[in-house]
Order: structure tokens, then C-alpha cells, then sequence
């Protein structure tokens, strides 16, 4: 009988691994999909030694109810950095305050800078987006968006 539970034990142990696993896989190859970056590049790509790494803030997990209001459609290259935009479009039958934060990483995936905004709107209400952040930027940025939030 105790042969039996370990068995079972072991099983839910390699079922929550195997879980886990595969949920850092998704958030991966999400984080390396989070935008194009059809802008082009910084003038001249950095040598690692040059690429100045920004801790990025904590932040707060995406509301889901209001995630999917946001649609990020832009990643370019800017004289100084990098910038990211998109649109937002109220699904809440009351006003409110979207906080939408963006991080911009390497092709690694390894965190650059990031961006925040609010953007307040009336119920049903449909806005356009953006945020920016001065860094070099090596010869490829993605941006991911990370948080969206409302108040």
C-alpha cells in the first residue's frame, strides 16, 4: 500500500514539474513574440559591454478582464532608444484608468528598459497608446507587454 502512494506521489510531483515546465515554456516563446520590430535598429549595434541592462519594476499580473482590451502594434527604433504603441479600447461599462507597461528586451529575452502609461477612458471609449525609453539599443529589441492593469 505505502508503494502504491509513493507511486502516486511521485506521479503528482512529476505532474506539477511537468506543469510548470511547460508554462515557462509558453510565457518564452510569448515573451520572444511580443512584437516585430519592423522599425529597424539603433544606429550602429552596441557591443555587449554597451548594452546598459535597466532593471525592470515589479509588476503587477494582467487583470484579465481587461488584458485583452489592449493591442500593442508597434516596436521601433528611436533616435535615443526604443518605443512601442498600440490601442486600447474601454470594455468596462464605467470609466477608468488603464496602466499599461511594456518591457523592452534583447533577442535573449533579458530585460533592456520598459515603458508605462495610463490612459484614462469613458466606458466603450477607444484610444491610441504609447511609451518609450532612452537606452542603446542592441541590433534587436522586442517589445513584450507585460502588465495591464486598470484603476
Amino acid at each position: 500500500m505505502f508503494e502504491t502512494v509513493e507511486k502516486t506521489e511521485r506521479m503528482i510531483r512529476w505532474r506539477r514539474l511537468s506543469t510548470v515546465a511547460g508554462v515557462a515554456a509558453l510565457g518564452l516563446s510569448l515573451a520572444a513574440c511580443g512584437g516585430n520590430s519592423g522599425g529597424g535598429s539603433a544606429a550602429a549595434p552596441p557591443t555587449p559591454s554597451t548594452v546598459r541592462v535597466r532593471t525592470s519594476p515589479a509588476t503587477t499580473p494582467s487583470q484579465p478582464s481587461v488584458r485583452t482590451d489592449v493591442r500593442l502594434f508597434n516596436c521601433a527604433a528611436t533616435k535615443d532608444g526604443w518605443s512601442a504603441g498600440g490601442t486600447v479600447t474601454s470594455s468596462l461599462s464605467h470609466a477608468a484608468t488603464y496602466v499599461i507597461t511594456v518591457f523592452f528586451t534583447s533577442s535573449v529575452a533579458e530585460n533592456l528598459d520598459y515603458g508605462s502609461t495610463t490612459v484614462p477612458l469613458k466606458a466603450g471609449q477607444f484610444k491610441l497608446w504609447s511609451v518609450s525609453a532612452i537606452f542603446a539599443a542592441p541590433s534587436t529589441v522586442r517589445c513584450v507587454l507585460t502588465s495591464v492593469t486598470t484603476s
